[in-house]
């Protein structure tokens, strides 16, 4: 059986973009007995959420007037699903990028106004 992070066009992350992270964490650990992990990712701290089935999602602290959850869905291509997006009159909030151990992500704002990231994991190393 394929999980979320290997079936395209299932959601697989959430974030919550918002002023204060540490503030919507200690909410959502009382509120949803979450744990979390904050690890470097490169560009800063990024704070990851756990539940019993594993890792589900992050809190990021960045300013901004319009807190949000982002949801992220799996894709098979993310360069080549931006570039359909495109053509289907998505604006592109964010062109794609690579994460180091992570995948390629991209953002974009379909034509009705919705935010989504689309993801294409990096395949897992062997040890």
């Amino acid at each position: 059986m394929s999980t979320p992070s290997q079936t395209h066009g299932a959601f697989s992350w959430m974030e919550l973009h918002c002023r204060d992270g540490e503030k919507a964490e200690g909410f959502y650990k009382s509120l949803l007995d979450w744990d979390t992990e904050t690890v470097d990712v490169g560009v800063g701290p990024y704070t990851m959420i756990r539940n019993e089935d594993g890792m589900i999602g992050g809190f990021v602290s960045q300013e901004t007037d319009t807190p949000r959850w982002l949801p992220y869905v799996t894709v098979d291509d993310v360069d080549a699903r931006v570039e359909k997006a495109r053509s289907l009159g998505a604006t592109i909030a964010m062109e794609p990028m690579s994460v180091p151990s992570v995948g390629r992500i991209a953002t974009i704002v379909d034509p009705v106004g919705g935010v989504l990231a689309m993801i294409t994991y990096e395949a897992p190393t062997e040890a």
